[in-house]
């Protein structure tokens, strides 16, 4: 009978438990709404501001992809070339064109505009998050290609 104790403990625990975390969860929703409702303004630009973010993703994704409507050509440019240098020196160079048109769209969007440290740090990291995409991506379809 002692055994049963620390099992109904345990089941009364995870039964309160519950309900404490539903209760703090319904707060923190309700607040959440309030707040929302009261700065609609606030809201309406964060939204704005995902969209923005959420079209500047869609570009970075199709960007190096787009790369596979010349591959064949370039990998043939580049094979043609006498040294290895020259042919590295032209994927960097494709990659690099890459990535500054996502800097440039990601500029335009946000109207050239500085808002601070961390939004330029945020901006940073995905800047170099893109450029690691591009190369990836860039690097696949080459492998692809050149089979």
């Amino acid at each position: 009978m002692d055994e049963d104790r620390p099992l109904i403990f345990a089941e009364i625990g995870k039964f309160v438990g519950a309900k404490v975390a539903t209760a703090i969860i319904f707060v923190a929703v309700v607040a959440g709404g309030i707040w929302c409702w009261q700065n609609w303004d606030t809201v309406k630009a964060f939204g704005h501001v995902v969209k923005l973010l959420l079209i500047w993703l869609a570009v970075v994704a199709a960007l190096p992809w787009s790369s596979y409507l010349f591959m064949r050509p370039l990998l043939n440019f580049q094979s043609s070339l006498q040294s290895e240098k020259a042919a590295i020196a032209v994927s960097v160079a494709l990659i690099g064109v890459f990535c500054v048109i996502d800097v440039v769209v990601a500029l335009c969007m946000g109207d050239w505009s500085d808002v601070g440290g961390f939004t330029w740090f945020v901006a940073l990291l995905g800047f170099l998050a893109a450029g690691a995409y591009n190369f990836v991506i860039c690097e696949s379809l080459a492998r692809h290609v050149d089979t």
